[in-house]
């Protein structure tokens, strides 16, 4: 996992909107007074990943919330590498006071650059399952891989045997030891199974399948085609030979052919001589008629070389051509062999475009970026550019953010200037039902009286009748007067008065309870009012700072910083498309044209010795072809000859000649049968006497053997067969030890398999026993310290510039100076910035091991450099310095100055009233 950008919200010191640029970081100092908020970055991010943070877990977690806020927001961009490549995600977490508020969102960024929802629908919990499936960490060991407290490795450092086992165990979480014997035991059955399968397959299917198989069928395959290559050469020889023996044959032929007629001529010779008329005839056809044999058998044999010449000759062409074109690929494969010095020129050129493409990445922009005034590329010029960008950008937002605490606050002050009139207002009412009160209190007490004198004087009514004008008052005793007698009011005035006094009272009752209730109003507003109007002088001091400091801040950046950095990406970008549309690209094809054209060279040339090999076979061939068929030709050419000069010498035609031989029984009556007799007696003789000569010549003093022709057919027939069937049999052979290798490799690849899974299930069945014995805790961390050492010794050996390793001697940690001719010393005669540089490399390797095979994206070293004197702050920087991040995110939290100094870029935490922010600075 690694971070690309934040934003967070109303969590803990940052009251207000912040965001966070990753992009770029590789080692980098988070930096700040104490108490600023740089840890809080930390809670923030794993808050967003896992819901939860390393100082609180996940319960009281609105404590997170920034006083006086409902709720806090945070949302972490990360990128995560997998087989197609790094894939970009989102997660956006919110927490209120109330739990409405809560929620979870995890997004994956699509190749068109838009965000798919992988959570929809889902609850919090199922989104924390899926965040965390894509991490591979759970939240304790991202926390102790990712997040290192430098304290505790020092306490490993120079702990005893038995603190270093507690504390690696804790830091292990090493309870899952029976979930860990759980599991070994089910992939052991699991293993079992699929090893049995594997068996199963091996002894069934593969029985018989061995590489002796395979060399045996090489072997047999190798013999075959030599047995091909010897019948081959044998078939050339037999073919020559039966040639030769077809010549023989015929002459052979045509003189035993002679000596029969010769021999019936004789034992004719009685009826020859009777008939010397049909003799002279005969005589003059006698000579011509084997002509005519001699010269038919002579043309079959001659059409049939030619026939075998042409063959011949078209072979020897069609190879001959093939040459010529093999010969052809040659010299173009020659040629475009001299094209590879400019390939690899231009392939070495693309790949200082692909380093130049990379560099436009890293500083956002893209080969597409344009500018009508671009700029040589100059990182440092960029960087500054891109930091007044930045921070013009910031004051931007914290313009738009002050204009909207401009607006809440002369909507405040709006809203106070109402409920002051609303005060007045009812201050006035206040008076106005104070004074209505009072005089409803008199009214109420005059009605009362008067209630009161009437009830008396009806009270006396009563003893109006006892009195007589003169007479004394039975009540006073004075004489009565008619002029005081007393004067009673009805029954009905008494009522009325009475309606009148509970009228009254009720008035001033409900008057008093209004005055009661508006004057406790009226305090609770006046208090209000008294303190908001404290709240708005002091927001409008501050507000009225923050704006003068804001265009202070602006007003120092000149210029216009972000068309600075656009027109130096466009000059980055114009360099960058000078080599062409997708540099990787266009380097691969060079580098597969280069690979091509020898591969096409090499097999140009094998090609070509093949044909030239083939040719030289057709060559061959033709030569004894053309022999052959000029001794048929010249055969032929003198067998036409003898025919013609015969035919001349009689004056008669080849099919005259043919009829002049006449049956004995037409002849046999002729005069000249004797004559004709001696002739063609005579003429037998010579032609004998001559095929007999041709023959011994022909058979060049060997004896002639009838059977010799058809056995060398027969062996002809025989070999074409063998040849055919060989060329079957090296087809099947070939293909069966193809199949039998492949099959061999399979075997072997399933061996090799069936091997892996035995030591693995042996492995697994070896783990779940020993996970057993109560011994397990200690070997296991005895392994792991071994493994930690290991690591740790690689990494300090690099910071240290080669001086020192660590190591494990009687129990105790110690260090190995390679400076001081490899003297071993214990780690706690070690410095403060030595035993820092320790402690860093047993926390790094701790992070690396518990990463396991997975590659952390980013790595925060926790506080612990303030407790360092100056020259150990110097080894500690030279350290860091030193530090390969090997592709991953390396951040060093700390509020020394003079170390984060020392770092390629400073993420600046700083605190304020309103809230911390932060803020990147590039050394």
């Amino acid at each position: 996992m690694r971070p690309l950008h934040m934003t967070l919200s109303g969590f803990t010191a940052f009251r207000q909107h912040t965001e966070l640029d990753f992009e770029g970081l590789d080692l980098f100092a988070v930096v700040g007074p104490t108490g600023s908020g740089k840890s809080s970055l930390l809670d923030a991010m794993t808050f967003a990943l896992y819901g939860q943070t390393a100082r609180l877990g996940a319960t009281g977690l609105d404590a997170l919330i920034s006083q006086g806020e409902q709720a806090l927001a945070v949302s972490l961009t990360f990128e995560l590498q997998s087989e197609t490549g790094p894939q970009v995600y989102r997660v956006a977490r919110s927490r209120g006071r109330k739990a409405a508020q809560n929620e979870t969102r995890l997004e994956h960024r699509q190749p068109d650059g838009r965000w798919k929802d992988l959570a929809a629908g889902a609850g919090q919990r199922v989104a924390s399952a899926r965040i965390q499936e894509l991490l591979g960490l759970d939240f304790r060991t991202f926390a102790r891989s990712v997040l290192l407290p430098q304290g505790e490795f020092a306490r490993l450092l120079h702990g005893t045997g038995k603190e270093r086992q507690d504390l690696l165990g804790e830091l292990m979480g090493l309870d899952q030891v029976r979930a860990m014997h759980r599991y070994a035991g089910e992939q052991a059955k699991a293993l079992g199974f699929e090893l049995s399968s594997l068996h199963a397959l091996l002894e069934n299917e593969y029985a018989g399948v061995s590489a002796e198989r395979v060399q045996e069928l090489r072997l047999e395959r190798a013999a075959l085609a030599e047995q091909l290559d010897a019948w081959q050469d044998e078939r050339e020889e037999v073919a020559a030979a039966a040639a030769r023996w077809q010549t023989v044959t015929g002459l052979w032929q045509s003189r035993e052919d002679l000596r029969r007629r010769l021999n019936v001529q004789r034992s004719r010779q009685a009826e020859v001589e009777r008939g010397s008329a049909r003799a002279a005839q005969a005589r003059r056809v006698a000579g011509i008629l084997p002509l005519i044999d001699r010269e038919g058998r002579a043309r079959i044999a001659l059409g049939r070389e030619e026939s075998e010449l042409r063959s011949a000759q078209a072979q020897a062409e069609q190879t001959r051509q093939a040459a010529e074109q093999a010969a052809q690929a040659q010299a173009q494969a020659q040629a475009a062999e001299s094209q590879i010095p400019e390939l690899e020129a231009r392939a070495e050129a693309l790949r200082d475009a692909e380093a130049l493409a990379a560099r436009l990445k890293r500083a956002g922009g893209t080969p597409h970026s344009r500018h009508d005034q671009p700029l040589p590329w100059d990182e440092d010029a960029h960087a500054a550019a891109k930091a007044d960008a930045d921070r013009l950008d910031k004051l931007r937002l914290e313009r738009v953010q002050l204009s909207s605490r401009r607006a809440a606050f002369e909507a405040n002050r709006e809203r106070f200037a109402a409920d002051r009139e609303r005060l007045n207002s009812q201050q006035a009412q206040q008076a106005r039902i104070l004074a209505e009160g009072k005089a409803a209190g008199e009214r109420a007490k005059a009605a009362e009286a008067e209630l009161r004198a009437a009830e008396s004087r009806a009270g006396l009514a009563a003893y109006a009748q006892a009195l007589h004008v003169g007479e004394p008052c039975p009540l006073c005793g004075q004489p009565v007067d008619a002029a005081h007698l007393p004067d009673h009011p009805s029954v009905a005035e008494v009522e009325g008065l009475r309606q009148a006094l509970s009228a009254a009272t009720t008035l001033r009752d409900d008057l008093r309870g209004q005055y009661r209730e508006i004057t406790a109003e009226l305090g609770v507003l006046e208090k209000d009012l008294a303190r908001r109007e404290a709240d708005l002088n002091d927001t409008a001091e501050q507000l009225k700072q923050d704006e003068q400091d804001n265009r202070a801040a602006a007003e120092r950046i000149a210029g216009d910083p972000a068309d600075q950095v656009a027109r130096l990406l466009a000059g980055l970008a114009e360099q960058v498309r000078s080599f062409g549309p997708g540099p990787a690209a266009e380097r691969q094809k060079a580098q597969a044209r280069i690979a091509e054209i020898r591969r096409t060279l090499s097999a140009a040339a094998q090609a070509l010795a093949a044909a030239n090999s083939a040719a030289a076979a057709a060559q061959a061939t033709l030569s004894s072809a053309q022999a052959s068929a000029a001794a048929r030709r010249s055969e032929a050419q003198e067998a036409a000859q003898a025919l013609a000069e015969a035919l001349q010498s009689s004056g008669l035609g080849a099919e005259e000649a043919k009829a002049a031989a006449l049956p004995e029984s037409e002849i046999a009556a002729l005069e000249q049968a004797a004559q004709s007799w001696q002739a063609g007696l005579d003429s037998l003789s010579t032609q004998e006497n001559s095929l007999s000569k041709e023959l011994d010549a022909a058979l060049a003093g060997a004896e002639y053997d009838p059977q010799a022709l058809a056995g060398l057919n027969a062996r002809l027939h025989t070999l074409d067969a063998q040849i055919a069937a060989g060329r079957s049999e090296a087809g099947r052979l070939e293909a069966e030890e193809k199949s039998a290798a492949a099959r061999l490799a399979r075997k072997q690849e399933i061996e090799a398999q069936t091997a892996g899974l035995s030591m693995r299930m042996d492995t697994w069945k070896t783990l779940a026993n020993s996970l057993k014995a109560n011994e397990f805790q200690q070997f296991l961390l005895a392994e792991v310290e071994a493994n930690l050492l290991t690591g740790a010794g690689h990494i300090l050996f690099e910071i240290s510039d080669g001086r020192y390793r660590l190591t494990l001697e009687g129990g105790d940690y110690a260090v190995q100076d390679l400076w001081n001719a490899g003297e071993t010393r214990g780690v706690k005669t070690l410095s403060g910035g030595e035993t820092f540089l320790a402690s860093l490399s047993l926390a790094i390797a701790l992070s690396d091991y518990l990463a396991g095979n997975r590659i952390l994206g980013a790595l925060f070293l926790d506080e612990g450099f303030g407790t360092l004197d100056p020259q150990a702050l110097e080894a500690v920087a030279g350290a860091l310095e030193n530090l390969r991040t090997q592709g991953r995110m390396v951040g060093v939290v700390t509020h020394v100055e003079s170390l984060s100094e020392r770092l390629p870029t400073q993420l600046l935490v700083s605190k304020s009233i309103a809230g911390s922010t932060v803020m990147r600075l590039e050394s």
